[in-house]
């Protein structure tokens, strides 16, 4: 075994450039999945997270809901020439950049630098933060990972400026992740036990867990399958594990996983929880399969405290369901919701998600989508569809792999391209407000 060579990292998590942004829960899981493996490695780690709304950095302050979601800091920014016919302005979300500046100009040389990424067309963000680190730490490797760095990889080879793009979950791909790094030979056995690092934040309003990965379903609209092609679990106790690391520092706890419920541990976590008399805020940010939600799911995690339930509703209409992965039908949904509020949820801490936007997608199916929730007093939540690369409804767009991410933004793809359809989005955004 060669000792890696690697003595301090600095991790940084970039700016969001876009129309509009929001902290729904929003914690880079994969960069602090990167800091735990590091630390286990002996390596020393510097952590500047952009959009860290509790950042030490500046005392700005943001208001805060019950479950530690709110606004970000932004600041107005140039808007790129192929958004110019929509009427909004376009912004940095997150640290402001003198600050950043600042922050990165009183850190010692790192050894490596890792940068994540999230949405396709938030890349400017991270050009642009690569670009600052390039000129403070010149000649430092710089490795760039995310899921815009693996659903754009020839993108981000070609223009992010970053030494080695990284693709995939790192959990996924250690030894690859440790061949960049110098290290040849096996990777140590306990790294496959690491938990999200948190201790990377002073404080924090809420902490992010996930107990499984990838998704069993394979929706035509949805790159799941692309980023992790398989469904896998974490251990039991390593998940518990994660709860308790979090549970330090804050009571509001959201879990990440794509398919949450058909992880067949997670009634276990919650029996878990419940016997432990966790005073914790859980919440179920990705959407639920609705066909999951059994009297006995309902009922756990209800004792266990969770606040917020998001199902994935998607629309009503049974051969759009039916066309892009089945996985839900509107018996389901109606079930579900049924079956929660049996279990004691009250109707306003359900929450749904109705997709909008796809190809050859009306936008009557979506109205009649929002009133079913309306009827059942859950909560609609409209889901713009953005063209993700690698999935069947990307290439419906006639879009490519030498498209410009920016035509994937939600907002500008499904209200304003190929033209603007302003009457349809007022119709549906106040019948949403209703």
């Amino acid at each position: 075994m060669v000792r890696i060579q690697l003595l301090k990292a600095l991790l940084v998590n970039p700016w969001v450039h876009d129309f509009k942004a929001f902290d729904f829960w929003n914690k880079p899981l994969g960069l602090l999945m990167v800091s735990s493996i590091l630390k286990k490695l002996g390596c020393a780690i510097d952590f500047v997270d952009c959009m860290d709304r509790q950042s030490p950095y500046f005392a700005t302050p943001t208001r805060t809901d019950e479950w530690g979601r709110g606004k970000y800091y932004c600041e107005e920014i140039e808007k790129p020439r192929v958004f110019a016919q929509i009427p909004r302005r376009y912004k940095c979300y997150g640290m402001p950049r003198r600050i950043f500046l600042d922050v990165i100009n009183r850190l010692e040389t790192p050894d490596s630098i890792f940068m994540t990424s999230s949405m396709t067309y938030w890349y400017r963000g991270v050009f642009e933060a690569i670009s600052i680190l390039r000129r403070r730490f010149p000649g430092v490797k710089i490795i760039l990972g995310g899921i815009y760095a693996t659903l754009c990889a020839d993108h981000a080879r070609k223009y992010s400026g970053a030494d080695i793009v990284f693709t995939g979950a790192v959990e996924e791909r250690i030894p690859d992740l440790l061949s960049a790094l110098g290290w040849t030979g096996n990777a140590p056995a306990d790294l496959c036990k690491c938990v999200p690092d948190h201790s990377v934040y002073e404080k924090m309003h809420y902490g992010v867990a996930i107990t499984s990965r990838g998704c069993p379903f394979d929706c035509t609209y949805c790159a799941t399958k692309y980023l992790c092609n398989r469904f896998s679990t974490v251990p039991l106790e390593t998940a518990i594990k994660q709860i308790d690391l979090i549970r330090k520092k804050t009571r509001n706890i959201a879990f990440f996983d794509d398919a949450l419920l058909y992880n067949r541990s997670f009634p276990d976590l919650l029996r878990s929880a419940i016997t432990r008399k966790y005073e914790l805020n859980l919440h179920a940010s990705n959407g639920l399969h609705c066909r999951y939600i059994t009297e006995e799911i309902a009922r756990l995690m209800f004792e266990a405290n969770f606040k917020t339930i998001y199902l994935s509703l998607e629309t009503i209409n049974p051969e759009v369901q039916e066309k892009t992965g089945g996985k839900v039908s509107t018996g389901e949904f109606k079930t579900a919701v049924q079956t929660l509020t049996r279990a004691g949820f009250a109707p306003a801490q359900i929450h749904a998600y109705i997709l909008y936007g796809m190809p050859d997608q009306g936008h009557e199916e979506i109205i009649d989508s929002i009133r079913l929730c309306h009827e059942l007093k859950v909560n609609p939540h409209l889901c713009e569809f953005s063209p993700i690369p690698h999935t069947i409804e990307y290439a419906k767009t006639g879009y490519d792999e030498n498209t410009d991410p920016l035509y994937h933004n939600n907002l500008f793809h499904t209200w304003y391209y190929p033209e603007p359809k302003i009457d349809t989005y007022n119709k549906i955004k106040r019948l949403l407000q209703q």
